[in-house]
């Protein structure tokens, strides 16, 4: 693998990542993981641009919907962007997902287009549709002092959550969510900054997002939880392991309805925090 002489990279997403040092929001470089898959990110604006070629168990090459053109090269350890170059708050968020996405999984971890969050030791994945309101929820637990690991992406290595960037974007304030924002993307989100958390944490469950008249939650059953994760998988054209959902579609899981209101937050935090309590305890034996 490509990387600059004598730096160590960042560890993020189940990753060791070099080339992007100058990017703060990426947690620094853990030495106890030794499972961690090293790629290293660059961006070129001059020269050939590679033509598309569909994503196999080696390579690949991706027009993004910014026009700039996605390569990932298992056999080189690289992942290169070609185009205008971006500023490190681009690469930070979103431009860092499809690296930790396509590398993880052909070291055969799921991944999903997921946050997560971490209550009572465990960590709870928040899965829903762009605009289902995952970042604000998130930034909103995180103003609670609840541990947030990823705003984006969840990478799964052996059912323990890898932690992500260290920031939520949002497309619009949260009343309540810490004023120290800025604005990043283009002037198109507010970046919420968030503290360090576990490098890894046990998964415990699964949340779905969507809007609702009332706060609500529902359980959902095995059977239903394991296609919507097999459907949930990032990049699905893939080559996977098809029972490998099995273990966390054992999980328990809800639905999650809220009010597109922000007065609703609260209830919807006490709902979560009395149901994911009774779950684990549950779990755990007396």
């Amino acid at each position: 693998m490509e990387r600059a002489e004598g730096t160590r990279g960042r560890s993020v997403y189940g990753l060791n990542v070099h080339g992007l040092d100058d990017v703060d929001e990426l947690p620094a470089y853990d030495d106890t993981l030794p499972d961690q898959i090293p790629v290293h990110v660059r961006q070129v604006s001059e020269g050939p641009v590679p033509e598309p070629v569909p994503m196999t168990d080696r390579y690949g090459v991706w027009v993004m919907p910014s026009g700039r053109t996605f390569v990932a090269d298992r056999d080189r350890g690289t992942a290169t962007y070609h185009g205008e170059p971006v500023p490190p708050d681009v690469l930070a968020h979103p431009y860092l997902a499809p690296v930790a996405t396509v590398f993880n999984r052909w070291a055969g971890r799921d991944t999903f287009h997921s946050g997560a969050f971490v209550h009572a030791g465990v960590a709870w994945a928040v899965i829903g549709p762009r605009t289902a309101g995952k970042s604000s929820l998130l930034a909103a637990l995180a103003t609670r002092g609840v541990p947030v690991l990823s705003d984006d992406i969840v990478v799964l290595d052996a059912e323990r959550v890898c932690v992500g960037p260290r920031c939520v974007d949002l497309r619009q304030p949260v009343p309540g969510v810490d004023p120290v924002r800025r604005t990043v993307r283009f002037g198109s989100r507010l970046r919420v900054p968030l503290p360090p958390a576990p490098a890894r944490t046990p998964l415990g469950g699964w949340l779905f997002l969507h809007w609702s008249d009332e706060v609500s939650m529902r359980q959902i059953p095995g059977p239903e939880l394991l296609t919507r994760l097999a459907a949930a998988r990032s990049w699905s054209w893939l080559t996977s392991d098809p029972t490998a959902v099995l273990g966390i579609a054992a999980l328990p899981a809800w639905d999650l309805g809220r009010p597109k209101d922000w007065s609703a937050l609260d209830r919807t935090w006490r709902l979560l925090d009395g149901n994911l309590t009774a779950a684990r305890a549950a779990e755990i034996p007396a």
